[in-house]
């Protein structure tokens, strides 16, 4: 069976699979065609919670560590990152603290 991810904005359907697996490269070093940055990470923040190791959600959370730009669609799925209590709390940590900085700025340059 195969898994889509179809998230509003990205333009694209692509095996989720096919994405998440371009996390395990530096963000530094990707360069893609045929899909961007952030469709990466959204592959990856949006993989299922079930599995509670978190792998890939927290591959995308060290991507947007090195200096991603989060918009809404990101800040949210990092919310649920960030509640979920099966994932790891550093991880959970992890995005609760991208969130906060993101609300922060919001205030400082609406």
């Amino acid at each position: 069976m195969q898994t889509f991810i179809a998230t509003e904005g990205m333009g694209i359907d692509m095996d989720q699979r096919a994405l998440v697996v371009r996390l395990q490269t530096p963000f530094a070093g990707y360069c893609a065609d045929d899909a961007t940055a952030r469709d990466v990470i959204l592959a990856g923040l949006s993989w299922p919670t079930c599995t509670p190791a978190g792998y890939w959600q927290g591959l995308a959370v060290d991507w947007i560590e090195q200096g991603v730009a989060v918009d809404a669609e990101m800040a949210e799925f990092l919310e649920v990152i960030a509640t979920t209590t099966k994932l790891p709390q550093t991880l959970r940590h992890k995005a609760r603290a991208i969130v906060r900085r993101r609300q922060s700025e919001q205030v400082f340059h609406p």
